[in-house]
Order: structure tokens, then C-alpha cells, then sequence
């Protein structure tokens, strides 16, 4: 994926706030050889990208003279109330490069767990790798699970060249019994009413 982005002439909250009414994201790149690049984002691109790849992306920026910088994203900012982004941090990859990231967790066949509460722990995973490598996802499959059953990161497929940083044994999901609601206690007879005529 390749968005554009525009060198940032002007800095500070007045000025990010103008940038983000105008749909335009603050943003930085950095790298060994570029130094620190205060960028402008495309809102609309950005969102896109972040729906698509998460925020662990790696996508291709162009500037405005034309040099395009392979970069992931190391930072993402956002309004703790409103659906709104405030900044973004990139950091440029060189061919080669290794990097971590985090890969989202995909159960899949859930519906097939009849029996059971089947319950996801974790959702993503580090993993170290080069660029071109990073996987879009782990699926596993869960249809099988039985109550008791657990699948850990041992579960998951093992890719050339991608190293999971977690723990093999780093729990993922399990199916634990079904919680069984305590019965409710039969009301006590209702009190003897004294001097209540009993041949009623």
C-alpha cells in the first residue's frame, strides 16, 4: 500500500488542529539517514491503512518530490473520547532490516465448540521478521476443542523466517465448563398469621 504525504511547514496545537479540520494527520518519520520528517497524512489514507494491516502497518510513503520511503508504524495517537486520530510516528525500513511487530490471532471453526465456553486470551503476537515477510495473520483452528482443551502459541503455523517472540507456551484460547446457576431456594411457608381464624 502507498499513500502520499506532504512535508509539515507549520507545528504546534494551533496548527494541528487546522491540519486535522482539514482532514490531514500529523505525523513523523523517522530514520538513520533522513533524520526526523514532519510529515502531513491523508486521513482518509491512513484510516485505510490502519483497517487493513492494523497498527503494526508497513507501507510505502511518498513525499512530494517524489522519493517514496518503505516505513512502519511505531505510534499511534489517538483522542481518548472521540473516534480521532492525532498523530502518527513511522519509522523507514532499509532492505533486510529486521523488525518486530505484532500479528493478530484468528480463531477460526468457533461455532463448532457446542459444548463449553470457548474463551480467546490472546489476540495478537510478537513476532521478528523482515518487511516482506510479515504475515497478515495466525489462524487456528478451534472447531475440535473440547471443555479443557487449550491451543498455545506452540499451536501456531511456523513460517520461514518469521520468529514468534512469545512463549511457546503462552496461552491463546481454552474451552472452560459451562458456569451452572445455583437454584434458587423454595420460599419458606408463609408465616402463621396469630389469632388467624385456622378453620378458613
Amino acid at each position: 500500500m502507498n499513500i502520499k504525504a506532504m512535508k509539515r511547514e507549520s507545528v504546534g496545537t494551533g496548527a494541528s488542529h487546522k491540519d486535522r479540520r482539514a482532514e490531514n494527520i500529523p505525523g513523523v518519520i523517522y530514520g538513520k539517514e533522513e533524520g526526523s520528517i514532519s510529515v502531513l497524512l491523508n486521513e482518509k489514507e491512513i484510516r485505510e491503512v490502519l483497517k487493513t494491516q492494523g497498527d503494526s502497518a508497513i507501507f510505502d510513503v511518498t513525499m512530494e518530490d517524489g522519493k517514496k520511503l518503505q516505513v512502519y508504524i511505531k505510534e499511534v495517537q489517538r483522542h481518548s473520547l472521540k473516534n480521532q486520530i492525532l498523530h502518527v510516528s513511522m519509522q523507514t525500513l532499509k532492505a533486510g532490516q529486521k523488525l518486530t511487530v505484532f500479528v493478530p490471532v484468528v480463531l477460526e471453526n468457533t461455532e463448532n465448540v457446542k459444548i463449553g465456553v470457548l474463551e480467546q486470551a490472546l489476540y495478537e503476537v510478537s513476532v521478528e521478521t523482515v518487511a516482506d515477510k510479515v504475515p497478515e495473520e495466525y489462524t487456528v483452528d478451534a472447531g475440535s476443542l473440547e471443555i479443557g482443551d487449550t491451543l498455545t502459541v506452540a499451536d501456531l503455523e511456523q513460517l520461514p523466517d518469521v520468529e514468534i517472540v512469545e512463549e511457546p507456551d503462552t496461552l491463546i484460547a481454552t474451552v472452560s465448563a459451562p458456569r451452572v446457576e445455583e437454584e434458587p431456594e423454595e420460599d419458606a411457608a408463609d408465616p402463621e398469621v396469630i389469632g388467624e381464624d385456622k378453620a378458613k
